[in-house]
């Protein structure tokens, strides 16, 4: 069997940009004449942010969520596949399901960006009027390498303080173009974390002198807001709260009044956006399983949905209103749904535009990051409050100094933080890894339809398998504990 890393070096998978992208596989020497001018190279980086929007929409939220404690799955909607995430039971064996898809889709984003990187330094010399340009999609491929690895952790490997030097296996934290036959180990976490730090520094040094947000593109800010993510998994607060901070001073919180349609009409609010993946012509994935108008596969569990007040504007995208243009059998009808990939149809137009794009980091997450970071790292808890007080005066109209904070110390402020990070990221593929990063059990509702209903941490199933297919195709392949080799 073809190594899988073989499998990706071959295919550039760049779906969403001209020339080539109808060929599935290519060899070296086609790769290399893609790469022999500028065009070429905005093709690939262009590709490269298709890969991460397919990535999060189809697989990456939907694990971050279902394997949670707030996400209600109608089983009679599901597939078998998701079925097993919401019920810790999927198996290396499972090669239609997540353990194979997470981990190829992943390093298909791995494999583009060192193919940028790797064939694209040959056209500084080729085209130095270009320069800052090549050194812009430099930064693309050094930021989704980091991403894709970072996020690959959360999902096959134990959190980073998990042994205390985080000795234990991560995933191949590739940086090089791989030959055919290459048998790839796990590297550490630690040195996994070494090399998503390293690569989010370099990528800051390509977006140098930039001053413009674009949230649709990976950016000097998406690198700051990775690397405070970064830091606080890795449980170093004072970087963590440092490139929060300064993403916090660049971006405001969006208003109140445009909290909703930040979500629901993405086209015309992107709001406050640092990376938000821009779905004009794909990414049905999570609305299609958040719908109530078709298949609904998942909503929101009830007694999570009981912990909003009823002046919380953030309530307000749990109730799907069917419009006009949903059809007369629906027009009207009320639902509960999570709206946050429910966009709204009504005076939008081209079709396309009626689109919810998925969030991969926004401002609201860098006052969560740096209220837990001030918290458990010996900071101010006074400043850790404010940042809460912020999104709750936002959540439910009123100024901070009307927000009362009742807290005697670090533990309970960060139970607090906790329960606002919750309700504001909810949905947005955050919750299963906050749990597991801070190593917290899984107890879900007592009404929950999944088969398990607590994971008592480190539980090995708090990691999926790696896939038989890559077991079988890498000999140096390391299995995670608990499943069978």
């Amino acid at each position: 069997m073809k190594k899988l890393f073989a499998m990706c070096l071959l295919s550039l998978s760049l779906s969403g940009c001209a020339s080539f992208l109808n060929v599935e596989t290519l060899g070296k020497s086609t790769i290399s004449g893609f790469f022999a001018d500028v065009d070429g190279l905005k093709a690939a980086g262009l590709g490269l942010h298709r890969l991460i929007t397919e990535f999060y929409d189809d697989e990456y939220i939907r694990m971050g969520e279902l394997a949670g404690d707030h996400m209600s799955l109608i089983r009679v909607n599901a597939s078998l596949a998701i079925q097993l995430i919401y019920d810790f039971g999927s198996q290396p064996a499972d090669n239609s399901g997540y353990p194979y898809y997470i981990w190829k889709h992943a390093y298909e984003i791995c494999t583009n960006a060192n193919n940028i990187l790797y064939y694209g330094e040959q056209l500084y010399e080729s085209f130095p009027d270009y320069s800052a340009e090549i050194t812009k999609h430099f930064g693309y491929a050094y930021f989704a390498r980091a991403l894709a690895i970072f996020d690959l952790c959360n999902v096959y490997a134990m959190p980073y303080n998990f042994t205390p030097d985080a000795s234990h296996p991560g995933v191949v934290a590739i940086d090089y173009v791989p030959g055919f036959d290459s048998e790839l180990p796990r590297n550490s976490v630690s040195d996994c974390y070494k090399l998503i730090i390293s690569d989010l520094e370099k990528a800051l040094e390509c977006f140098a002198g930039e001053t413009e947000r674009t949230p649709n593109f990976i950016s000097g800010l998406a690198c700051k807001a990775l690397l405070a993510r970064v830091y606080l998994y890795k449980k170093d607060y004072d970087k963590a709260a440092q490139y929060a901070k300064e993403v916090m001073d660049a971006v405001p919180l969006v208003s109140r009044e445009d909290y909703v349609n930040m979500f629901r009409k993405a086209q015309a609010n992107p709001g406050e956006g640092i990376l938000r993946m821009n779905t004009y012509d794909t990414g049905a994935g999570m609305r299609n399983m958040c719908s109530p108008l078709s298949s609904q596969t998942c909503t929101v569990e009830p007694d999570f949905l009981a912990s909003f007040s009823s002046d919380d504007v953030r309530k307000e995208l749990f109730t799907y209103v069917a419009e006009a243009e949903d059809g007369d059998e629906y027009e009207g009808k009320v639902y509960t749904a999570i709206c946050k990939y429910l966009p709204i149809k009504s005076g939008v137009t081209p079709a396309e535009n009626r689109r919810c794009d998925p969030f991969v980091l926004r401002v609201s997450e860098m006052y969560l990051i740096h209220a837990e970071a001030l918290c458990l790292g010996g900071g101010d808890l006074g400043v850790a409050a404010d940042d809460i007080k912020a999104l709750q005066a936002r959540a439910l109209g009123k100024t901070p100094a009307e927000i009362n904070l009742v807290y005697n110390d670090s533990a309970s402020l960060d139970r607090l933080i906790q329960e606002e990070r919750a309700r504001e990221l909810c949905f947005e593929g955050h919750r299963f890894f906050d749990l597991k990063r801070r190593g917290e059990d899984i107890v879900r509702p007592a009404g929950t339809s999944s088969t398990l209903k607590k994971l008592t941490y480190p539980d090995y199933r708090y990691n999926l398998p790696i896939s038989q297919m890559e077991m079988q195709a890498n000999d140096k392949m390391e299995q995670n504990d608990g499943y069978d080799k």
